[in-house]
């Protein structure tokens, strides 16, 4: 038994992978260009996307199994959370574009 079956498979741990790069590129993306308030919305949002991830890895895993009603709350309250804070994170995006664009005449 490998590591990888733990999280279900290959192509869980790639699913796993996407958010954590995510996570990666939004605490480096400060170096680069200026993110405004919206990194405070989209970290989380990335960080509950990783965890919903994570859950459904571990629950066709072979290393740790949540009971039903536990898995299932867990799951949709991370994906909740991630629709939440992504939108507000939009919300915030835009409306610092809109107070950093010029006044029109």
């Amino acid at each position: 038994m490998t590591v990888i079956e733990w999280f279900g498979g290959e192509g869980n741990v790639v699913d796993i992978l996407i958010p954590l790069f995510g996570i990666c590129v939004l605490l480096l993306a400060p170096k680069v260009t200026d993110t405004n308030r919206s990194r405070r919305y989209f970290v989380p949002a990335f960080a509950s996307w990783f965890g919903l991830q994570l859950l459904i890895g571990l629950e066709q895993g072979t290393l740790v199994s949540f009971p039903h009603p536990i898995g299932l709350v867990g799951g949709l309250l991370l994906l909740i959370g991630f629709v939440g804070l992504i939108v507000r994170g939009l919300f915030a995006a835009w409306k610092g574009r809109e107070s950093s664009a010029p006044p029109s005449r």
